[in-house]
């Protein structure tokens, strides 16, 4: 009986883990595609090799601190300074880690958490969030485990070709590649029924574009900061308010 119910749980979790592989493969993994393709471009125009900039795809696995990565080791930024910027543009995933993690409930036989958490990216959590409440708690973690290896493994092969036509393709088509993964994730959250969501986008979007002119270095600090602190208050009161007046 009991190693019957051991088969039932291994069965189960694989098939989570197609279904999640198959998202994956359907939804963020072409984003995920074409934006590695652009930092694949952005490598060779770079000057570095091949091998290179596919391995920092492999090992950071972080589109944004690619980026800030390799435009900084192409200033001649100091090595330190180059790792606190990349630390710095990592930090959102602190937040992505503490809110989907406690969704997935803990499994006897799973691998340290530690290292699954290297498969977490903008599309996955987006993707994890918004289909988590519809899929039951014992299910997460291999839905979880097959869009993130789909996703990670796609980026080592996407940066390769990247950097292989980036002759063949104009500049421009290569930074508007770079852009495609935070496109998708803010579309994402359109869907989402909360109105605050799509709120806090519409206010990202407007004050960002205005104080970029103004203070190139810290819009985006002082727009998630500031003004999303101040969505979040006046949704906070709007909460607290609705629950009184019930």
């Amino acid at each position: 009986m009991n190693q019957n119910s051991v088969k039932i749980r291994h069965q189960a979790l694989i098939n989570s883990i197609k279904i999640g592989a198959k998202v994956g493969l359907l939804g963020p993994g072409p984003v995920l595609f074409g934006g590695m393709l652009g930092f694949g471009a952005m490598g060779q125009g770079s000057g570095l090799s091949i091998w290179h900039t596919t391995a920092i795809s492999f090992f950071m696995y972080a589109l944004p601190g690619q980026v800030v990565f390799i435009e900084m080791m192409t200033m001649g930024s100091a090595a330190s300074a180059i790792a606190i910027a990349v630390a710095l543009t990592s930090t959102r995933f602190l937040t992505m880690t503490l809110t989907l993690f406690p969704q997935i409930p803990k499994t006897a036989h799973e691998p340290p958490r530690l290292l699954m958490v290297h498969m977490l990216a903008m599309s996955t959590w987006t993707t994890c969030m918004r289909d988590f409440p519809k899929i039951l708690p014992e299910h997460r973690y291999g839905y979880y485990i097959g869009i993130g290896l789909v996703c990670w493994l796609i980026s080592v092969p996407s940066t390769f070709l990247g950097y292989l036509v980036a002759d063949a393709v104009p500049p421009w088509v290569t930074y508007a590649l770079v852009f495609v993964n935070p496109l998708f994730f803010l579309l994402s959250f359109t869907e989402v029924a909360l109105v605050i969501n799509r709120i806090s986008i519409l206010v990202g979007g407007i004050v960002g574009t205005i104080l970029y002119p103004i203070y190139p270095d810290h819009a985006l600090l002082i727009t998630g900061i500031v003004f999303g602190t101040c969505v979040y208050v006046i949704d906070y009161v709007r909460r607290k308010r609705k629950q009184v007046s019930q």
